[in-house]
């Protein structure tokens, strides 16, 4: 098993929420996992969620602008 070291900094430096950041990441873990063809033959033994860190870190994905006051009303009803 593979472990890789990250902080929320680590998150906030590419993207400045960090929660916006964890949706991002999940996503991607979410898309790895079912599409296992596409990942390279060395990671398959690693989880998702952790190639999908690596990929955000490294700058591989890519996302668009989270409207927070979007997140925000939905969170309210």
């Amino acid at each position: 098993m593979k472990k890789i070291d990250f902080s929320s900094e680590d998150l906030t430096e590419k993207m400045p929420n960090k929660y916006a950041a964890v949706i991002v990441i999940s996503n991607r873990a979410k898309e790895i996992r079912e599409n296992l063809g596409e990942i390279e033959e060395k990671d398959r033994k690693t989880k998702p969620p952790v190639i999908a860190i690596k990929e955000f870190r490294e700058g591989k994905l890519k996302f668009a602008d989270f409207d927070l006051d979007i997140i925000n009303v939905e969170k309210d009803k």
